[in-house]
């Protein structure tokens, strides 16, 4: 005899089974209680303690990214002591050919001991200090190793799409000897969350307070120099180009905030056609018939003026400018993105510069990847996935029974998501902390600037194709090179599909999506608590409602590719792009210069760059953050046990199957712009990092 119970929804279950549903929801509701932190400016988070059920392979997968940028770092802390050799890709455009160009940076090691005490002395460094915390990465790692080999961990979910050395310190375990976890730490999941925990400061307090022992950059190469154990990203041999810093904005971390240009936007930044065709090289074409064909695009990043200045650790300065780009008419190139124009502020007598290819064009250039930085760690990062997904997290816990169709459809997509904001809320964004010392704003001024990207959204016009159409950027042929769009929204058709057969399974009609009470609660509770606008199918004014099986299929389509699709496309790029500092620096470290000199270019790029200091911080947090990849979108495992379900299941994987090798062929046979983050496989189910 079976022992499944297939989910049911609440109007269709026993009397008794609807009166014990009841009792386990007031149940958790005391368990999962909002709160409203002033730390984000009054969002609704989940109040402490949270009920965290640690992974053990996220565990691992987390630590040994940890060791290693440790490992990393002390590498770096000490210069002088290396010789290597750094692969760097030419441009993004020639990655598909494997062409690359290898700068190498011969460093004399010290004959004797006295030159090394004499390195460290000029730098300040004990050199107790790095021994000791040397032997604690040791240390740290040996007690990875008998974690693992005590759970038999012998595999982990998948390596990094892109880094070398696969599983690590697991492919290691047969060489290692007895497991050192009893001596070290207990085996509950408490206790290895307490250790991982402790690992995770130990790192970070160390690269905190030695990172203050570098200053100011003497040559761009010094921020290749902090790449030892890491891999260098893409964007280190081409970042200063005009093809890779259009590529940015179609195929970069912050990819989803182009927008078609109006011909006011571009008569403002490009004051007359002449200037337009002799930038463009067009003939014959002016700016309105160029706007009104969709040629031109824009990013803004008004919604950063109201940064304050930072001042820690030193005095940061804010940049919220505007960029504008060309696409070329078909026939007369790839379409691809063109930066045509940039004004530095968002005052209409900002200065506005022009692709000269001088100082001023590259400095201008940086000040917008610097606001790209900022914009993508403060709105579509953390507002806009992370912050945006805890409601929905609350109210399925709170209002949607277990035994429900869709509390088992999206709890795999919630998994860690509550302990990593929680996390984010008490160390990285506090005062003092990594984002307070690495982006341009004040802790509360930057914390003010997601909250208010998270007020603002109107739901219902967030999914996916409405807010692509929303920013006139849906149309293939007027913009044929833009990968994130295209694959993004294969993705979020696909995660439709696979939404719609699932429901089909539960729901015969738009009648029993009324008739659930729960689901009901569940919408009602995401207005009132959760403080969504605009989210439901009421009118105006009336009880919050979701009424037919259509609507509620693309909200669940646009909760879950929030979640999974929309966060991988912000995070990963953290570590393959943005860990490289001079590429999309998080602060400025002086204002826009004047008049520039003959001769300063290299002078005042390296007062403009954040120094090595938090170079180093930058590249730990982020490469951090971008490297663990737990869970695969699609991938179950036992969560769904109804055969109907597994049934249509299988086919939304075969979906993903095909979607992985239309991204490696369009990627392969050229024609767009190299863009590997959506990957299927490379696309975890939840906000777990």
């Amino acid at each position: 005899m079976s022992l499944f119970t297939p989910p049911t929804l609440p109007q269709n279950d026993t009397p008794e089974n609807r009166a014990s549903r009841a009792r386990t929801l007031a149940q958790k509701q005391t368990q999962y209680v909002y709160d409203y932190p002033a730390i984000v400016a009054g969002l609704p988070m989940a109040a402490a303690p949270i009920p965290v059920d640690i992974s053990l392979d996220w565990a691992l997968q987390l630590a040994e990214t940890v060791i290693l940028l440790g490992e990393n770092f002390v590498d770096a802390l000490l210069p002088n002591l290396f010789s290597f050799d750094v692969q760097i890709p030419v441009k993004l455009g020639q990655a598909n050919s494997g062409a690359t160009t290898t700068a190498v940076y011969t460093q004399t090691a010290p004959p004797e001991a006295s030159v090394f005490d004499a390195s460290l002395k000029n730098q300040e460094v004990d050199k107790r200090d790095v021994l000791a915390f040397q032997s604690l990465l040791s240390d740290a790692r040996k007690d990875l190793a008998g974690l693992a080999q005590n759970a038999h961990a012998r595999k982990v979910t998948r390596p990094p799409p892109g880094s070398p050395g696969g599983h690590g310190v697991l492919d290691t375990l047969a060489n290692q000897g007895q497991s050192l976890l009893d001596k070290a730490i207990g085996q509950d999941a408490k206790s290895i969350e307490s250790w991982l925990s402790q690992l995770v400061r130990t790192v970070l307090d160390f690269v905190l307070t030695k990172a203050g022992l570098y200053g100011r950059a003497t040559d761009l190469q010094d921020y290749d120099a902090q790449f030892r154990k890491v891999v260098l990203p893409w964007t280190a041999g081409v970042y200063l180009t005009d093809e890779a810093f259009a590529a940015l904005r179609v195929a970069g971390p912050n990819a989803g905030i182009l927008q078609r240009a109006t011909l006011e936007e571009v008569s403002r930044l490009l004051p007359s056609d002449e200037q337009f065709q002799r930038i463009t090289g067009e003939t014959g074409l002016t700016r309105q018939q160029a706007v009104e064909a969709g040629h031109f695009y824009l990013v803004d990043y008004k919604a950063l003026a109201q940064l304050v200045p930072g001042t820690t650790p030193q005095q940061k300065y804010v940049f919220a400018p505007k960029a504008l780009f060309y696409v070329p008419r078909l026939g007369e190139g790839r379409g691809s993105l063109s930066p045509v124009s940039i004004q530095i502020g968002q005052d209409a007598s900002s200065s506005i510069f022009y692709p000269d290819g001088g100082l001023a064009w590259m400095l201008a250039k940086t000040c917008v990847n610097i606001a790209d930085g900022n914009y993508h760690e403060l709105i579509s990062h953390l507002g806009l996935t992370h912050l945006l997904t805890e409601p929905f997290v609350l109210a399925t816990e709170r209002q949607l029974d277990p035994q429900h169709p869709l509390y088992v459809l999206l709890t795999p997509h919630f998994a860690g998501t509550l302990f990593i904001n929680y996390s984010a809320q008490t160390s990285l964004i506090t005062q003092g902390g990594p984002v307070d010392m690495l982006l341009s704003g004040t802790i509360d001024s930057s914390n003010q600037v997601a909250a208010t990207a998270v007020k603002a959204v109107r739901y219902n016009e967030s999914f996916f194709p409405e807010k692509l159409a929303r920013q006139g950027i849906d149309s293939p042929e007027q913009l044929p090179d833009y990968p994130y769009r295209d694959d993004a929204l294969t993705l979020w058709k696909a995660i439709h599909g696979w939404v719609s057969d699932y429901t089909a399974l539960y729901y015969s009609g738009d009648a029993d999506v009324v008739g659930d009470y729960e689901l009901q609660a569940w919408v009602q509770e995401l207005v009132s608590a959760g403080h969504l606008q605009h989210i439901g199918e009421a009118a105006p004014g009336k009880t919050p409602c979701i009424s037919t099986l259509d609507y509620l299929c693309k909200l669940l389509t646009q909760v879950i590719f929030t979640a999974s699709v929309e966060h991988a496309a912000v995070n990963f790029p953290q570590r393959t792009a943005m860990s490289y500092t001079p590429a999309i620096p998080l602060a400025g470290f002086a204002a826009f210069p004047g008049p520039v000199t003959s001769g300063a270019e290299a002078t005042q790029l390296l007062d403009l760059l954040p120094p090595l200091n938090q170079s180093i911080l930058q590249q730990a947090v982020l490469a951090g953050l971008g490297n663990v990849y737990y869970t695969v979108l699609g991938q179950y495992g036992g969560q769904l046990s109804d055969p109907r379900a597994l049934l249509v299941l299988g086919k939304f994987q075969r979906t993903l199957q095909s979607i992985e090798k239309h991204i490696q062929a369009a990627n392969s046979v050229g024609g767009r712009t190299l863009y590997t983050t959506l990957l299927p496989s490379a696309i975890p189910q939840s906000i777990n990092i």
